[in-house]
């Protein structure tokens, strides 16, 4: 049986679904759900949701189930994640991609293939199920939409954003190429805007009664047989028949003798008919008894022919007939396993077929296991068209003695009681205990006061236990039970245990992304914050340092009695490094470190177990420009370094390995004034100059400006003169030895030349003193400009 729902979203069709699945004992499947997990996969992954051919390919990698109404992608439960606002901005592009659709379709259909479900969604009663036997269309105005999805309070966007999102998606919808919102012609349209969730599920509830009771009246008339008699009039015209010496009927007879193999019966006929002990159930009659046989022939070859079975077969369907017009059980004993479910055993040679949907009030996972059960059914459906068929119901007979049983739990037992129950299931999440055809919970924080991983650990299946109500919700017939309210909660005294500072020992639980749970006695379990685990070193996962099973010491941070949560700490068991970190190596120490990590702007070098000092590239070299430290050190290398810079409250250390040795450059600028001269080597040509090294390693610029003293010539034309390794004589124009940079000149060079040429060639020619000028010297320099 498929029952589909319908319509716009804020309508409540979610709601309504889960609600009728509860109380029709049927399947929920949300059919947006399946959109929104590939949504959410699609965003995750970064796959350009616009680009519909890379959506089908990723999502026919994607493995969608649906278990316990909650969706499962990837064998990850990610039901609580779909209904985002980055998923509601795009799920309605990604469910408008035909192909896609196709997909989720089909995976839906065989899903239900043999469930009873029912499912809600924009297109269920139009393309997905278009032959269910029951559609709904559920509708709302776009205020009571938007308000509803408003309050359901997993939006960050305001009500007037929610109104405009829904409008603006209905919209798509209402245009896609396929699976558009529309109403199927046969489904029963409700306005739910005035309803309450209670008021919808009973329209549908009642709309779905009263169509499967025609269906079924409907079935039974058509079935009976061609002619044109009801099975009233049939009836009626079979029990005016009953005469005692006619042939087909139902008659009295007297045992008159009984055999070894034969029970012998006066009928009222020539002679006596005779019927094997075999036809007899249970105790053979004795003699003068009067029973009910058939009589087949009166006029037999050998006597009347007669019949225990056949007369009992014809009393029993009369009272089939009853049972099926009054809804009365019927008593039957489940005999075999057959095609879509079972026989059973009605006595009398009559056998009914129950279907497997309705063989028990759960679903059925081994079919054998009700093989040889005798209990009660309700006739479902009757008919003969030369042969008698039944159709039965356990389901709804057990259904009805469990609501009985529940009414007169909630009426009977009080929260606080202990009660007994029987293990009947398990969940990620519990246990459910069976308590006299109904169910409760038993959920697997209720099991202890400390932590539970597995339920089974706790309880096993079918085992009889007592346990503690502790929640009663007799409208949604919902009870909580509970093995630990048997002993005191532990959170009550820990106050007189532990206080903040404490180092107490505890057990690890459970790892976590974030951290560890550890247990400090059972009921008490406290979390290690991953930035809790160490003074000094980066830790990536907790099971880098612990794991489950592991027993450790730990200190009290903080509590909070009220929420049952307690932070602890590892790393302050220990001491802290960075107290004393200035004491052990204070600015100027020369250490020995191994180098671990090489980045673009320098290196880390390890100065002991989880101290890791930065040396930045500009401080391997007073004299060389070092593109990348990966080009002068390695990984592991062991490295002489000084400290340059030790932070102990922001956990830092720089170090240095060009502080080992004095700087070249103070040297360099006091040999080397402004105006003095010396040859160097070209190092490399740029397009902005050229590089000299000096003798002592230092390294200089000749703008290209210096470069020629000619001013016409281009400094393309220039440049060609040079080549790296060249020995050329330059003039230092600048000295920044903080700055470490020194600027050359060729062009000052040679004009210094000249000038020197000039004055010892006047000096040779006059006997004046300065025969050359400091004024002759400006006046050169301005007639070069």
């Amino acid at each position: 049986m498929v029952i589909a729902i319908d319509g716009p979203a804020g309508t409540g069709k979610s709601t309504v679904a889960h609600r009728v699945a509860e109380d029709l004992g049927i399947v929920y499947l949300n059919s947006g759900s399946f959109y929104r997990a590939l949504t959410l996969a699609l965003l995750d992954a970064g796959v350009n949701i616009d680009d519909s051919e890379a959506v089908v390919a990723f999502a026919k990698k994607q493995k969608l189930d649906y278990v316990n109404a909650r969706l499962i992608l990837n064998g990850k439960d990610v039901d609580d994640l779909l209904h985002q606002d980055k998923v509601d901005a795009n799920v309605s592009k990604v469910s408008a991609v035909v192909e896609l659709r196709h997909m989720v379709n089909e995976r839906m259909r065989q899903i239900v293939k043999s469930l009873s479900i029912i499912c809600e969604g924009r297109d269920m009663t139009t393309v997905v199920f278009p032959d269910a036997e029951y559609k709904f269309y559920l509708d709302a105005s776009i205020d009571v939409q938007a308000q509803r999805r408003f309050d359901q309070g997993v939006s960050s966007l305001t009500l007037e954003e929610i109104k405009n999102a829904i409008i603006e998606r209905d919209k798509m919808d209402r245009n896609k190429a396929e699976g558009s919102l529309k109403q199927a012609p046969d489904a029963v349209y409700v306005d739910t805007s005035n309803l309450t969730i209670d008021e919808v599920c009973a329209i549908i509830e009642n709309k779905i009664k009263h169509k499967g009771f025609a269906m079924e009246q409907k079935e039974v008339v058509q079935n009976v047989g061609n002619g044109s008699d009801d099975i009233h009039t049939q009836l009626e015209a079979s029990i005016n028949k009953m005469e005692p010496v006619e042939n087909g009927s139902n008659v009295q007879g007297t045992v008159v003798q009984v055999t070894d193999d034969l029970v012998f019966v006066d009928v009222n006929c020539k002679s006596e008919g005779k019927i094997p002990v075999s036809e007899f159930a249970g105790e053979l009659p004795s003699v003068g008894d009067v029973i009910t046989v058939y009589l087949v022939n009166q006029f037999g070859k050998y006597g009347p022919e007669v019949s225990k079975i056949k007369a009992d077969e014809r009393r029993l369907w009369d009272e089939f007939k009853v049972a099926f017009e009054k809804k009365e059980p019927v008593d039957g004993t489940i005999s075999s396993v057959t095609k879509g479910g079972y026989m059973v055993n009605l006595g009398g040679g009559i056998s009914a077929f129950l279907p497997i949907s309705q063989a028990d009030s759960q679903k059925v996972e081994k079919e054998e296991k009700l093989v040889g059960l005798k209990g009660k059914f309700y006739v479902e459906r009757l008919y003969s068209n030369g042969k008698r068929n039944v159709v039965v119901n356990r389901r709804k007979y057990l259904e009805e003695q469990m609501n009985v049983n529940r009414e007169k739990f909630f009426n009977e037992v009080k929260i606080g009681d202990t009660v007994k129950g029987v293990v009947k299931s398990f969940t990620s999440f519990g246990a459910f205990i069976d308590l006299g055809g109904f169910d409760g919970l038993l959920h697997i924080n209720d099991m202890s006061w400390g932590h539970v991983t597995r339920p089974k650990d706790f309880v096993k299946k079918g085992q009889e236990i007592e346990l503690k109500v502790i929640r009663l919700d007799q409208e949604g017939k919902r009870i909580n039970l509970s093995l630990k309210h048997f002993t005191e909660d532990p959170w009550m005294h820990f106050e007189e245990k532990y206080h903040v500072n404490d180092i107490v020992k505890g057990k690890v639980t459970k790892l976590t992304d974030f951290g560890a749970f550890i247990e400090l006695e059972e009921g008490i379990e406290g979390l290690a914050h991953i930035s809790e685990f160490s003074w000094t070193k980066k830790i990536n996962k907790p099971s880098d340092m612990v794991k489950e099973g592991d027993e450790v010491e730990c200190m009290v941070l903080g509590y909070d009695i009220q929420a049952g949560r307690v932070s602890i700490g590892l790393k302050q068991v220990t001491a802290n490094p960075w107290d004393t970190i200035s004491e052990k190596y204070p600015v100027g120490t020369k250490v020995n470190g191994k180098v671990v990590k090489i980045t673009n702007s320098g290196a880390f070098v390890q100065l002991e177990e989880g101290i890791d000092a930065f040396l930045a590239g500009e401080d391997l070299s007073w004299t060389k420009k070092v593109k990348h430290p990966g080009s002068e050190i390695k990984v592991d290398q062991q490295l002489d370094v000084v400290v340059i810079e030790c932070d102990p409250e922001n956990h830092r250390i720089r170090v240095g390995v060009k502080q080992l040795t004095d700087n070249p450059w103070i040297a360099f600028a006091e040999e080397n004034k402004v105006g003095s001269t010396l040859e160097g080597e070209v190092t490399s040509i740029t397009e902005f100059g050229i590089f000299v090294k000096a003798p002592c390693g230092i390294e200089g610029l000749v703008n290209k400006v210096n470069l020629c003293e000619d001013r016409e010539t281009p400094y393309e034309e220039a440049v060609k003169k040079y080549n790296v390794g060249d020995k050329v004589n330059v003039y230092v124009v600048s000295v920044d030895v903080e700055r470490e940079k020194v600027g050359f000149s060729v062009r000052e060079y040679k004009k210094a030349q000249a000038r020197a040429e000039i004055s010892q060639y006047m000096s040779s020619n006059n006997d004046d003193d300065g025969a050359y000028t400091i004024g002759d010297s400006l006046k050169d320099q301005s007639e070069d400009k």
